[in-house]
């Protein structure tokens, strides 16, 4: 998901719009915040995420609402939970709600207790908050409001929360495709990633996720000589790998652009600096050299570097547990984004060379992503311009524009079945203060309920051609960030 964008010398101030609110909409609010406190107070952390207990809370709802629901349980304590609203004409691909009801662990940081909704300052506290637990209880929410209307859509609007999600989907979308999918089946599908974007002074910005990164993890190791530390060797294992990751710290992958990554910042040039549209042109239409010393520039700012290079993150370290024992072998996990192209036996090769002039190093993949990367979507589909004329409304003037996520998620295994899909998200910036995975991940109530009215205004206009409450025109907003 989406969780900041800043440019380096391109976008220098960035805020989210607020959205002006109708007492029509309290009650669709009220129950969206209601199922997030709910939610976040249901313990479904890795690695042992019980999400069984959240679709206990999701089906009591679905049945005071008198909706139909199936439970798909792969093994103990995890469940995938759907729902169905059937559609008036069958001609017409269902569309998809998908959102993943476990989270990723808490950290030993948290100010305030994880797995407890804490509301202070106009912010809500908890893990799940961002990711992903406030997509799932706006779900919830549209979903069993929209049951209750007496307009019915014209295609079926399918509600999907899984498991899994943060451990690779073994329990949840992936193990559903290869079981349950003939009772799902959608042609469209709406999921977390993207964010509403005001640069000040300029036109705001909507980025809508359309494609992913793919995900891999190579393991890291050194060997060396063990015994007590008492006696330390001259081979040790932990300062070989040390070694190692300074280099692999130290390398830079070269910039390339991938269609959506043209696409974006192609879209975006109208809202840069005079210097920042010199730099975009340059990256776009220039010699290759030119093109990688612009790319250079640019991938000063993290997001934009996501989007024009594969990144490595080293996420673990193992090198014994004894404090007066050098073990004979200490090991690093990193963490590889790669861009869409990029081979990944190509890459590791290059790690490879990297370390070639070390001894005793070692590396595999220990997650392959899968080949070839699933495809992009490009904005020419009916959802896109649902997408596209919602912001219209909200956010007049707004660019609406597809990227790459930096991160993965559940789209990815969609994409592959041919199902057009989608990221969108609520304010997630400064990402120093509301990261998703971090310690005291919070959303803004305000942000929440403007993720709710947009969403609502996507399935109004995909799924029933009208706009079943006013979408009300979004206001100035003051939480800016310099």
């Amino acid at each position: 998901m989406m969780k900041k964008f800043l440019s380096v010398g391109l976008i220098s101030l960035i805020a989210f719009p607020g959205f002006a609110q109708t007492e029509q909409w309290e009650p669709l609010q009220q129950s969206a915040k209601k199922h997030l406190l709910k939610l976040v107070n249901i313990d479904t952390a890795q690695p042992n995420a019980n999400e069984l207990a959240a679709a206990r809370y999701i089906y009591k709802e679905l049945n005071k609402n008198h909706i139909d629901w199936d439970i798909f349980i792969p093994s103990k304590g995890h469940a995938n939970l759907m729902a169905r609203i059937k559609g008036s004409d069958p001609s017409q691909k269902p569309l998809l709600l998908i959102s993943h009801l476990d989270t990723v662990s808490a950290t030993p940081e948290w100010n305030f207790p994880p797995f407890k909704a804490t509301e202070r300052d106009g912010r809500i506290y908890g893990l799940g908050t961002t990711d992903d637990k406030n997509y799932t209880a706006i779900h919830l929410a549209l979903f069993t409001w929209l049951k209750n209307q007496p307009q019915q859509p014209k295609r079926d609007i399918i509600f999907l929360a899984t498991s899994g999600e943060e451990a690779g989907s073994e329990t949840g979308l992936l193990w559903l495709l290869g079981t349950h999918w003939d009772k799902i089946n959608p042609g469209f599908a709406l999921n977390e990633g993207g964010g509403i974007i005001n640069v000040q002074n300029s036109t705001p910005l909507v980025f809508v996720e359309a494609a992913t990164k793919q995900y891999m993890d190579v393991k890291v190791t050194a060997t060396g000589e063990g015994g007590h530390a008492a006696l330390p060797a001259q081979n040790n294992a932990v300062y070989t790998l040390s070694q190692a990751l300074s280099k692999i710290a130290a390398y830079d992958p070269p910039a390339k652009l991938t269609p959506t990554a043209r696409q974006f910042f192609q879209a975006i040039t109208p809202i840069q600096t005079e210097d920042g549209k010199t730099t975009i042109d340059v990256l776009l239409n220039g010699k290759s050299v030119n093109q990688q010393s612009a790319a250079e520039i640019m991938s000063q700012d993290l997001f934009f570097r996501s989007q024009l290079k594969d990144v490595i993150t080293p996420t673990e370290l193992f090198a014994g547990t004894d404090t007066n024992v050098s073990n004979k072998e200490a090991s690093a996990l990193l963490n590889v984004r790669l861009l869409p192209g990029t081979d990944p036996d190509a890459f590791l090769e290059q790690l490879r060379q990297l370390l070639e002039e070390q001894k005793n190093i070692s590396l595999e993949i220990v997650e392959r992503p899968q080949t070839p990367e699933a495809p992009a979507m490009d904005g020419n589909d009916p959802l896109f311009v649902s997408i596209k004329k919602t912001a219209e409304k909200l956010i007049p003037g707004a660019i609406t524009v597809t990227g790459m996520s930096p991160a993965s998620n559940d789209s990815e295994f969609l994409r592959r079945r041919g199902i057009i899909s989608y990221g969108l998200g609520p304010q997630m910036v400064p990402l120093e203060t509301n990261a998703a995975h971090s310690a005291d991940e919070f959303i803004n109530e305000k942000d929440f309920f403007q993720q709710l009215q947009f969403l609502a205004g996507v399935i109004f206009d995909f799924a029933y051609g009208e706009e079943l409450l006013p979408l009300a025109e979004s206001t100035s907003s003051t939480n800016e960030v310099k």
